[in-house]
């Protein structure tokens, strides 16, 4: 079955990405938690990868972590790298391991919110604070964060199976 091209489906897809990392980057939309904050662009980026190539996928996270680079002081392509690896990773395993269902979706959600979280711990607070710092760190943001983001992938996998069907018709 060959999946056409539905321009009103891109540029929904592409206003999604944009508003999801607008708002995490300018506090308009505030979804925070106690100390945990989601970053909604976890959960789509995993959503729209289940449902297409890892092609596509690599060029979709390639492009949120450049605009999110851009956002980001002293990232440096951080995120472009890990939202890339991430979105071909999802299209990978959605597509070889794992059923496109809600349940594939919410650990692959959960696995891909944890990694990115681990990382940026890594990668940004590990050398400059003490032990103690970090394991507050990890235990009252990365890990509440993680678990905060996947639960959006709820949303947005109904979203793209959706886009995924228009697209199969």
């Amino acid at each position: 079955m060959h999946k056409k091209r539905h321009p009103l489906i891109i540029l929904l897809t592409i206003f999604i990405f944009f508003l999801s990392i607008l708002f995490y980057f300018t506090d308009s939309l505030n979804f925070k938690i106690g100390g945990a904050s989601a970053l909604l662009v976890l959960p789509i980026l995993t959503a729209f990868s289940m449902f297409n190539s890892p092609l596509a996928s690599f060029f979709t996270g390639l492009a949120c972590g450049i605009f999110m680079d851009s956002c980001m002081l002293g990232a440096f392509g951080f995120n472009a790298v890990l939202l890339m690896l991430i979105g071909v990773f999802v299209s990978l395993t959605s597509n070889n391991l794992f059923n496109k269902n809600i349940w594939a979706s919410l650990v692959l959600s959960f696995i891909v919110s944890l990694f990115y979280f681990v990382m940026h711990w890594v990668f940004f607070h590990t050398a400059n604070v003490t032990i103690k710092d970090n394991l507050i760190y990890l235990l009252k943001y990365a890990f509440p964060s993680a678990i905060y983001s996947a639960v959006f992938i709820i949303v947005f996998y109904y979203i793209f199976r959706h886009f995924n069907k228009i697209k199969s018709e």
